[in-house]
């Protein structure tokens, strides 16, 4: 019986997304007992199948989004209530709770944040712009040097950019990348990688090529290094996102 009812329920997703890739990139699928939430290629989170209604409705939400159109500045991970939300345009997407952990051990605020990184990624994959050698970061788009991570009393201030800081935020400073540039960094000693938007100016020295939000620096697990080595890879500028 529970079989069937997946299979009814792959069925019906499969439905409402088909024919509509590039319409609707927000998709499911099953994976044993677990339910996949993907945006376009990339694998944003595994979720127990316990939770398939709640996910199918936050994955056609977020293809109600898309169809209208945002930017990713729009989307951000923020408190509501007492639950750490994805939000888009100030709507409340999905709210994370302990139950939707499947392997990976994240704190609710820590889960939300990494799916707005996989977000990124994803729309990168789809929606880049070519880069051009404006977009080269110390000479290369995909280059090993070193980062270090800022927050605290930057907090409420603003960024170059005109957007204003919180603690939720997963941005970095960069000498010269464009503004709104999608750069994806690894840290070999976690290997943990986090992807995040150009939004402020910083002074390359020594080794650093970017300065990065402390919620950055908690995903890549770095919070305890000041500075800590990284490869680097520039992923491109994403301009509005769907719409007509």
């Amino acid at each position: 019986m529970i079989k069937a009812k997946r299979a009814f329920l792959v069925i019906v997703i499969a439905f409402v997304f088909a024919g509509t890739a590039s319409a609707a990139p927000s998709s499911l699928e099953y994976e044993g007992s677990t339910i996949i939430w993907k945006i376009g290629d990339v694998r944003v989170w595994r979720f127990p199948d316990a939770y398939a209604a709640e996910v199918t409705s936050m994955s056609e939400k977020l293809n109600s989004l898309y169809a209208s159109g945002f930017t990713l500045m729009d989307l951000n991970v923020a408190k509501a209530g007492d639950k750490w939300s994805l939000c888009v345009k100030n709507q409340v997407l999905f709210s994370a709770r302990p139950e939707h952990v499947v392997a990976v051990k994240l704190n609710t605020r820590a889960m939300a944040l990494h799916w707005m990184s996989m977000i990124y990624e994803a729309f990168g994959e789809m929606h880049a712009q070519e880069l051009t050698p404006e977009y080269k970061l110390r000479g290369g788009y995909d280059v090993a040097s070193s980062v270090s991570w800022y927050g605290g009393k930057f907090i409420g201030r603003k960024f170059a950019n005109g957007e204003r800081f919180t603690d939720s935020h997963l941005t970095a400073a960069a000498e010269n990348l464009p503004f709104g540039t999608l750069v994806k960094i690894t840290t070999p000693s976690t290997g943990r990688s986090v992807v995040v938007r150009i939004t402020d100016r910083f002074k390359e020295h020594k080794n650093r090529a970017l300065d990065i939000s402390n919620a950055a620096a908690e995903l890549l697990g770095i919070k305890g290094i000041g500075v800590a080595k990284a490869q680097i890879k520039v992923i491109g500028r994403v301009g509005p996102i769907g719409g007509k």
